[in-house]
């Protein structure tokens, strides 16, 4: 992981890791045929949109230009929410070079990982309050990210294990 000794050199980072995860989500959005995963990284998408604008706002704050940013946390039902509701519109745009979506997930996963991992240490390592208070919310907002692309690639991969942990079925027949 990337050594970042200050705030401001933390914050730029977090800046970009926010803009590549976009660019991320929208490419593999549209290598999607597979709705709900299409959906799934079109939502994230624009999550990775909003933490961009958070994390300008703070730039912006810590540099003497403005308030900090009113910081709104995203909860996991929300994004399952939100969610629905875009997948209910998913594009129907045609596909070029098709991704395979447990792949995507997988990859994703990777990233969300990271980010995770990257933030948590952000989060102890920042002398600024609103710094500290913002990466805070990020870990939060990232590990529901995490949560909800392991349990939609559990989804997509054994199907049959998913429905068991979801619905609580016992095999025994009780």
């Amino acid at each position: 992981m990337p050594e970042h000794n200050t705030d401001r050199e933390r914050v730029e980072f977090a800046l970009k890791t926010e803009q590549d995860g976009h660019e991320f989500y929208q490419m593999t959005s549209k290598r999607m045929t597979h709705k709900l995963a299409r959906a799934a990284f079109v939502l994230l998408g624009k999550e990775e949109l909003r933490h961009v604008e958070l994390i300008e706002g703070l730039r912006k704050q810590m540099g003497g230009e403005g308030e900090a940013p009113t910081i709104e946390t995203i909860t996991r039902k929300a994004l399952e929410l939100g969610l629905k509701s875009i997948y209910e519109s998913a594009q129907e745009d045609p596909v070029k070079d098709e991704m395979d979506p447990a792949m995507a997930y997988e990859k994703a996963i990777e990233l969300e990982k990271q980010t995770t991992s990257l933030y948590a240490e952000y989060a102890k390592e920042c002398d600024d309050d609103g710094a500290k208070r913002l990466f805070t919310v990020l870990l939060q907002e990232e590990e529901h990210h995490l949560n909800l692309l392991e349990d939609m690639h559990a989804y997509l991969t054994k199907p049959d294990e998913w429905f068991i942990d979801r619905d609580g079925i016992l095999l025994d027949g009780g």
